[in-house]
């Protein structure tokens, strides 16, 4: 009996990991696929979508990008609030799946720490987010703390995302070899 219910427990953490998903995929086309999304700060901005996509760019280069955007700016400022909600989904959504998978090997206590990592790399992500519309709000002359912290916050981002993602897909590359050896003996 207290196997099923351990069982239904895992299962239930699974569903909440998959309908997590399902909302970074509801956020994912509220920025790229809606029509005033991403594809209307393109045409707004002569060519200057998203800023900061990569690991490191310059500060100098979202004051460039908010140049284009020019009287845009404003629809960066309607994208905002779904570009950090993108940031939260994907962090909620790598904390379940790292606790599921911390469920299911069932390590020792220090590494129950491990989905605070996602978590912050989504708050690293609103951060961003709400320094670049400090940046969209001030004259361009007087963006430039706001673009240097955006910057480094994009930086500080994708570590927090990409070690997430790493401990993921190590974590879950032992336990199937794990299993895969269970099962041989």
């Amino acid at each position: 009996m207290i196997y099923f219910f351990q069982s239904l427990s895992l299962k239930t953490r699974f569903l909440r990991v998959v309908l997590s998903f399902l909302f970074v995929l509801g956020f994912l086309w509220l920025v790229s696929g809606a029509s005033w999304g991403v594809a209307h700060l393109r045409m707004v901005g002569h060519g200057g979508g998203l800023p900061n996509f990569g690991f490191w760019s310059a500060p100098q280069s979202l004051q460039s990008l908010l140049e284009q955007w020019g009287d845009g700016r404003a629809a960066f400022l309607v994208l905002s609030p779904a570009l950090a909600g993108l940031f939260g989904a994907c962090g909620i959504f790598l904390a379940w799946a790292t606790l599921y998978l911390l469920k299911k090997a069932n390590p020792s206590p220090p590494w129950y720490l491990l989905p605070l990592l996602p978590l912050l790399g989504a708050l690293f992500g609103i951060l961003e987010t709400g320094a670049v519309v400090v940046a969209t709000l001030l004259p361009i002359q007087e963006a430039d703390v706001p673009a240097l912290a955006a910057t480094v916050l994009t930086s500080a981002r994708w570590m927090a995302f990409g070690l997430s993602l790493a401990v993921l897909v190590l974590g879950t590359a032992i336990a199937l070899i794990r299993k895969g050896l269970e099962k041989l003996r």
